[in-house]
């Protein structure tokens, strides 16, 4: 079980997001903004970059843990100023998305984690 921590500025989608992830068996957190210390200890982060809070808090995201993966679930592609900046996103989810669709993102974030914390042999 991983942890998933959801940025979304949207009540009602934050809620959804949360129950999909607990469907999927993991263990969803869900904040606005969320701190350093969640930042730290999450394994996935699923952001929605078309709001401005969402740019930031990728970006943040990035700063304090490059090998934090993060999934864009947004309305549109994600920004590119966020590329310039060095953010890569581990998936990227364009809504309405299935249960499906989040299953395999995530899925492909957390690979991504691994082969980071992976010591090359």
């Amino acid at each position: 079980m991983a942890r998933i921590l959801i940025s979304e500025p949207h009540d009602d989608v934050r809620r959804l997001l949360e129950r999909m992830v607990q469907r999927l068996g993991h263990e969803p957190i869900a904040v606005r903004a969320p701190s350093p210390e969640q930042l730290r200890s999450a394994d996935v982060f699923v952001v929605e970059p078309a709001a401005p809070i969402g740019r930031v808090l990728a970006q943040a995201a990035h700063l304090i843990d490059p090998s934090l993966p993060i999934i864009c679930a947004s309305v549109a592609a994600a920004p590119p100023e966020l590329a310039e900046l060095g953010i890569v996103f581990a998936a990227v989810l364009i809504k309405p998305f299935t249960l499906g669709q989040l299953n395999v993102a995530i899925g492909e974030a957390q690979s991504e984690r691994l082969n980071l914390h992976t010591p090359a042999g």
